[in-house]
């Protein structure tokens, strides 16, 4: 094997990281100075410069818990994770340089900080490049025993069997029978395709995963049971395996949320560790970048539309009588109310008209709408037609009750007037548009509404976002609003 202990591997390649960002960046400002006269009057802004770069690399990857075991990660999160710390560290210590080293040209920090953002992931690469190469020859590899017949064991193991740059080598694929009960036929699933090639059998206890651990060589045992069922034979797994060394995998999903992609992270309330499941978006540097694109994207709008919306002020205040602004109380991220504003496009009373209108309603479910809406004024209608109405709510995306794309949000009696698996839309902020937008459809059916809500949940990526908004342009010049 190339090395046994991988996680002592993993943790040192923090010094090798830290190591090789300083001297990538102080070389390359080192050769970028002209002269022993330049070099020798930055000599201490480049020392205190690589001190610090060092030292903060070391603290902010700890704080980040950035180097951990990545045998089966994907390496391009860990490509980002690097240059992140690296821009981190290059940072603190451009102040450090300036505040007790005397300071360097501004040119010269951009020429570290380029240094390090190239070199550091470049050389991470090159490393998994090889690493994975000799694993899938058959070096560096780690055995695994999986303990339970089931969906869960089954994909785990045509995942390794798919990756043998994991270096993992599966030894046995064993289910244990349930207490008092002789052991029952192997799994269809488990004597078929991929997993044909890798022994399975059914064992009456325990016991007999001791047995295994004791006469093979076993690095690690990844239990699938279902703990509801199984919370015993659980329990003295954990306790055969503590035993004798061996770390133990445990899928953290205790309770499955059928049909829903579940997300899981470890948390602490006070110094009592939880385990937290959750659904949707959950990459929270990714969230961030969307709300930051919210705030610059709805403070750039209202500014350069301001012209536009003071003449559509101007025409709502002299074309009927009544406020300018309409605000309604919406439902917004995870139940939360807020006061949702546009521009009124109805008459004053047209409130108190709708429950007379009730009959000519022309959407299904809980919504409400009518095509030839006589609460509607003739500035509202062409303000409709072009979503026009919808602008000020630039404001809310501002002050972060919505975001650019999102679920619509739906008035109260709306929101909670349907059926229980609607309420996920709730689990992002509300939107300008999304999916339903670019439908072009206002009698679209309120369940495909919905559906298309979840769908932007389960696929969300900014990109996806920067999509939406570019067709929604295209969509809203059409002119088939109502």
């Amino acid at each position: 094997m190339l090395y046994h202990n991988v996680r002592v591997m993993a943790h040192s390649l923090r010094f090798v990281d830290a190591a090789t960002a300083v001297a990538a960046s102080t070389a390359l400002v080192w050769y970028g100075l002209e002269g022993p006269a330049a070099r020798g009057a930055h000599l201490l802004a480049l020392q205190v410069f690589a001190a610090t770069f060092f030292v903060a690399f070391l603290l902010i990857a700890e704080r980040m818990h950035l180097y951990f075991v990545r045998r089966t990660e994907d390496i391009a999160g860990e490509l980002l994770s690097l240059c992140e710390v690296a821009l981190y560290s290059c940072c603190v210590a451009i102040v450090a340089a300036e505040v007790w080293g005397g300071g360097l040209a501004p040119a010269y920090y951009l020429h570290a900080l380029v240094g390090a953002l190239v070199v550091v992931p470049a050389l991470r690469f090159v490393m998994r490049f090889v690493i994975r190469r000799l694993r899938q020859r058959g070096d560096d590899y780690r055995v695994w025993l999986i303990v339970g017949h089931n969906q869960r064991s089954a994909e785990i193991a045509r995942t390794i069997l798919a990756n043998p740059h994991f270096g993992i080598v599966i030894e046995e694929l064993i289910d244990i029978a349930p207490k008092g009960a002789p052991p029952s036929q192997i799994a269809e699933d488990f004597r078929t395709g991929a997993l044909a090639s890798v022994r399975s059998r059914v064992v009456p206890d325990t016991q007999a995963v001791r047995a295994i651990v004791e006469s093979h060589v076993i690095d690690e045992v990844v239990v699938t049971l279902p703990v509801r069922t199984c919370y015993d034979q659980v329990r003295e797994l954990i306790d055969i395996c503590s035993a004798a060394g061996i770390s133990v995998k445990l899928e953290p999903e205790i309770f499955q949320a059928a049909g829903t992609a579940f997300s899981t992270e470890v948390a602490h309330v006070g110094s009592i560790p939880m385990v937290t499941h959750y659904s949707g978006p959950s990459n929270y540097r990714l969230l961030t970048a969307k709300r930051m694109i919210d705030f610059v994207g709805a403070a750039a709008g209202l500014i350069l539309l301001s012209p536009v919306l003071l003449a559509i002020a101007l025409g709502v205040k002299f074309t009927s009588p009544g406020p300018v602004l309409f605000f309604q109380t919406r439902v917004g991220l995870h139940g939360r109310h807020f006061r949702m504003v546009k521009f009124r496009s109805m008459v004053r009373e047209a409130d108190s008209l709708r429950d007379v209108m009730a009959e000519q309603n022309q959407r299904d479910g809980t919504a409400f709408k009518v095509k030839n809406d006589m609460r509607i004024t003739a500035l509202g209608r062409y303000l409709r037609r072009f979503h026009l109405d919808e602008l000020p709510q630039l404001w809310n995306v501002l002050v972060g009750d919505m975001s650019l794309v999102g679920p619509r949000p739906l008035p109260v009696k709306e929101a909670f007037g349907d059926e229980w698996w609607q309420r996920r839309r709730l689990s992002m902020p509300p939107g300008l548009t999304c999916f339903w937008q670019l439908e072009d459809d206002p009698l679209m059916p309120f369940g495909k509404w919905m559906e298309l809500d979840m769908a932007y949940i389960d696929r969300w990526s900014l990109w996806l976002d920067f999509k939406l908004i570019a067709r929604t342009f295209v969509t809203v010049a059409k002119g088939r609003g109502w």
